[in-house]
Parts: C-alpha cells; sequence; structure tokens
C-alpha cells in the first residue's frame, strides 16, 4: 500500500494526530482480484479490549446483509508496527483483546457483487453492496470501512487515491482534493454509511432548479455517457415532487448514483436502488437504451427520492438509535415503504404526467401480486418480523401501499378534499423532524389526534389485524369498479359523489 508519508506524520503527531477520529484510507490502483486494501488509523481506546465489525445490515435495507463475510486478511498492530491480537467472534465481528496498543488495522475487502445482471441466485439488496473494477468502483461504505463497537460516533476521515482519469462523485463533504488523492470526511458512522461514492470515468450531468442542486452521476458498463439522458427524466420529476408535496422539496443537494449494465437476457430487465438522506443509488441491467433507461429511473428515484421524507424525515426511534448488527425492526413498515412507494404511484396520475386508465393499470399489478400473499398476519406484526419473514416482505410495496390509497381515500372524503396523506406525512414531519423520533406505540395516537377517532378505528383495523382490504368498496366510493381477476375499471356513469371523490383524490 502507498501510504508511508500519512504513517509518518501520523509517528510524529502521534496522539494529536489520532484524537481526530479514524481514518481510513483506500486505494483504487491497489486491487488484487477485485479486492480493495483498506488501511485503518485509529485514536487511542480508553478500554482494555475493542470489537471491529462490519454492519449486519444498514438502514433502508430489511434482511440480514453480513457484510462482514466479504473482508478478509485483517491484521491489528501497535504504534511500533508490530502485530498484536485479533480474534474473528463471528461474520461481522472481530475482538482485539489488547485495544490500548492498537494504532493501526489492514484488510482486504471483496465486491459484493462482478456486475448487476440477471441473477437472482445473488438475493436482493445489492444495491448495499458495490463493485470493484479497476475503471470504475461502486463504493457503499458499509462494505469497504468497518466501526468499532461503542465508538460509532468517532468522527471519519476517508483518504481516496485514484486514477487521474476518474471522478468521484457523492455527498459527502471534500476537505481536500487533487487529481489523484480526495480527502473527505464523515461526522460519524451513521453519516458515512449514508454517503456512498461511485468513482468512474466522468459522467455526470447537473441539474439545477430555484430550491435544490442535483449531480447525476453515471457509469454504463458499455463505455457510453448517459448522464445528459437520465438528467432530461429527473428534471421533470424533481417539479413533479415538489407540487405534489406542496411546493417545497425536501432538501437542498442531493445526488444520484447510476450503475447500468446491458441485460444478457432477452425482454428481462431489472432494477433496485437504495435511498440515503442526500443521495441515492440507483442500478439498473437493462438494454442501452436511453428512453427505457430514462424511464426506469424516473420509477426508482421518484420512491428512493421520496424516502427523503420516509423514513429519512419522519422514524421511529428505532431508526434513529440504529445499532448495525442487533438491530430493532419498527412496526411502521406501512409507512416507510408502504406510503413511500403510494407517493411514487400516485403522484404521476395527480400531476396529469399519467391519464387514469394508466394509474389503473398499475393497481391492477399491486392487487394481482398482493393476493399470492397470505393475509394471516396484520402488517404492523409482520413489520417487526421483517428479518425472519423475508418472504413476506415484497407485501409492504403491495398491501402497505394498497392500505395506504385506502387511508387517503379516506381523509379526502372526510375532509371534502382538502387533507389526504401527504398532508398527514408533512404535518408528521412538522412534529417529529431532525432529532425528534417517535416511539412505535404512540404513532397511531398521534396520527388520530391530527385526523380523527374514525381514522384511528381504520388504522387498527387493517394494519393491526390481520385480512384482506375492502379494495372493492374502496375503490368503489370513487366510482371505480373491481372484478373478481383484480382489474380496477371507471364506472360509466358513476354518481356525483363518485366523480367529486374521485376527483379529490386523482385530480381528475
Amino acid at each position: 500500500m502507498r501510504f508511508p508519508a500519512l504513517l509518518i506524520a501520523c509517528a510524529i503527531i502521534g496522539h494529536v494526530c489520532a484524537q481526530r477520529g479514524i481514518i481510513a484510507n483506500i486505494d483504487m490502483g491497489n486491487q488484487q482480484n477485485d479486492r480493495l486494501e483498506v488501511e485503518l488509523i485509529v485514536p487511542p481506546f480508553d478500554a482494555d479490549q475493542v470489537v471491529f465489525a462490519f454492519p449486519r445490515i444498514v438502514p433502508g435495507i430489511y434482511g440480514a446483509m453480513d457484510h462482514g463475510r466479504l473482508a478478509g486478511a485483517i491484521g491489528a498492530f501497535d504504534p511500533n508496527g508490530e502485530p498484536i491480537p485479533i480474534q474473528r467472534l463471528d461474520v461481522n465481528r472481530w475482538r482485539i483483546p489488547e485495544a490500548r496498543e492498537l494504532h493501526r488495522l489492514t484488510y482486504s475487502v471483496d465486491d459484493g457483487w462482478e456486475e448487476f445482471d440477471i441473477r437472482f441466485s445473488l438475493g436482493n439488496f445489492r444495491s448495499s453492496e458495490g463493485t470493484t473494477r479497476p475503471e470504475a468502483v461502486l463504493l457503499n461504505h458499509n462494505t469497504v470501512i468497518g466501526f468499532f463497537e461503542g465508538y460509532e460516533q468517532l468522527p471519519y476521515t476517508i483518504q481516496l487515491q485514484k486514477p487521474a482519469t476518474l471522478h468521484a462523485a457523492t455527498s459527502l463533504p471534500r476537505t481536500k482534493e487533487s487529481a489523484e488523492a480526495i480527502t473527505f470526511q464523515a461526522h460519524n458512522y451513521r453519516h458515512l454509511v449514508d454517503n456512498p461514492m461511485l468513482v468512474a470515468a466522468p459522467d455526470t450531468a447537473h441539474i439545477q432548479l430555484k430550491d435544490i442542486t442535483v449531480l447525476v452521476a453515471c457509469h454504463s458498463t458499455t463505455g457510453k455517457a448517459i448522464a445528459h439522458d437520465v438528467a432530461n427524466e429527473i428534471r421533470p420529476l424533481l417539479g413533479d415532487q415538489r407540487a405534489y408535496l406542496g411546493g417545497t422539496l425536501p432538501v437542498k443537494e442531493y445526488t444520484f448514483l447510476i450503475y447500468h449494465h446491458p441485460s444478457n437476457v432477452e425482454g428481462s430487465t431489472m432494477g433496485d436502488g437504495l435511498e440515503h438522506a442526500a443521495s441515492t443509488v440507483v442500478l439498473l441491467c437493462m438494454p442501452l437504451d436511453p428512453q427505457m433507461i430514462a424511464h426506469s429511473v424516473y420509477g426508482i428515484a421518484s420512491h428512493e427520492f421520496f424516502h427523503t421524507i420516509l423514513p429519512l424525515g419522519v422514524h421511529s426511534e428505532e431508526i434513529e438509535y440504529y445499532d448495525f448488527n442487533m438491530p430493532r425492526m419498527s412496526r411502521h413498515l406501512w409507512l416507510y415503504e408502504g406510503m413511500t412507494e403510494y407517493f411514487a404511484i400516485h403522484m404521476p396520475v395527480k400531476q396529469g404526467r399519467q391519464t387514469v386508465e394508466e394509474f389503473l393499470g398499475v393497481l391492477k399489478g399491486k392487487i394481482e401480486h398482493m393476493r399470492r400473499f397470505p393475509d394471516d398476519i396484520a402488517l404492523t406484526d409482520l413489520s417487526g418480523q421483517a428479518m425472519e419473514r423475508q418472504d413476506q416482505y415484497y407485501n409492504f410495496y403491495l398491501k402497505g401501499t394498497l392500505f395506504c390509497l385506502g387511508l387517503d381515500m379516506a381523509l379526502r372524503e372526510r375532509s371534502q378534499g382538502k387533507y389526504g396523506v401527504v398532508e398527514l406525512v408533512l404535518d408528521l414531519q412538522r412534529i417529529y423532524g431532525p432529532g425528534k423520533p417517535f416511539k412505535d406505540e404512540e404513532l397511531f395516537a398521534t396520527i388520530e389526534r391530527l385526523t380523527g377517532p374514525d381514522i384511528g378505528t381504520f388504522l387498527q383495523r387493517y394494519l393491526n389485524e390481520a385480512g384482506m382490504l375492502p379494495l372493492e368498496e374502496w375503490l368503489g366510493k370513487a366510482g371505480i369498479a373491481l372484478d373478481g381477476e383484480g382489474t380496477p375499471t371507471i364506472l360509466a356513469r358513476p354518481t356525483r359523489e363518485q366523480d367529486r371523490l374521485r376527483t379529490w383524490w386523482l385530480g381528475r
């Protein structure tokens, strides 16, 4: 590894240098079989022993990933460069018994996948990992840089060495930069994990609107530039989202990191995304068709950008005080994923980008897929068991979304169209803003205070109890019939009340 100058500086400055937190050195030019070599310079620890770990799971992911499985050849060294003992405890954790002597860790990490392609055997959540190639690296820091248990609040300095021909895109703040080296700063480990990075040949576009600055950074393994086409799709998306949310976007700066690989299975495409507070990772496997890529980005980016409100803006204590290895699951995935997905499918029709018939086609797909899942568990109970019930997790994007549809219609009906789920979520955001998480068991009571006892009963009946959703009844109130196959159609002669509710709900 090429870090002699840094080691000499730290040896001279000693304790003062270490007190700044953890320094992570990554050299893209030192790849061996798609593995990155990593060096951590650590501050003095005030404990006899310490545990070094990689996350089992990260925010936005609701299944065990065990990122420590990618790490190997871990060595621990004292200030004189002498090795000290280190013992692996499990797939994600290593115990260092002589913590007061620890000065430096070295290890290598494999990439999570070679290419993003149509291989379901690789499992879900590939957007939480990354790939390492000489021409491009997608860095999800949770797979590359570990943390010390009990010291997650230490700041991190990331010193990246890279070829001068490559560009590093991230929302992580930069403190120093040259053609071949960049220094980034993270407030703590959570902040580090929340800011992924794409290092690749420059393919970027900037979007400047009146209230937000957006960087679109792309890498296609075809070598073709796609950022301009993608940005042309994201620009109107942001305008639609601003209008949908009442005229204001939730963040001022944002980064889209998009990795594209052409599909090798005819007619098959795949997309994956993972939200962060100031960025989104989007993975695409599909033909090099600018229109297809842009359309796919619109759908994925819409969902992920809405996550800046849910759960990043409004969330429970389980998310605020996140444990990377022993997380407690919130009971409100219906809100974090179901409501977010509802926003993503409702916004296009509400903003006039989609016809009512096209929207009903989207609903048909949701209904058909939902009916493949059992109705024997309440959504709140399923949420609390999300890690153990991965076979049911996708239902939050189906039943969870359709529940939010019913809630939106109920709120619109009782308020004469003036108050729906968007207004409810914005009210929750005003109550539970940054640093003010809600208690899981108190959310329903808060919603009832904002709306009314009938909505409290609605939440209890359709979230806390198992069973089918009365979609035929809900849609019927808006003049939409639902046949036995789950196909919704507009009634030929709806009543005035049905027309009015549909207008309040869909805007037409």
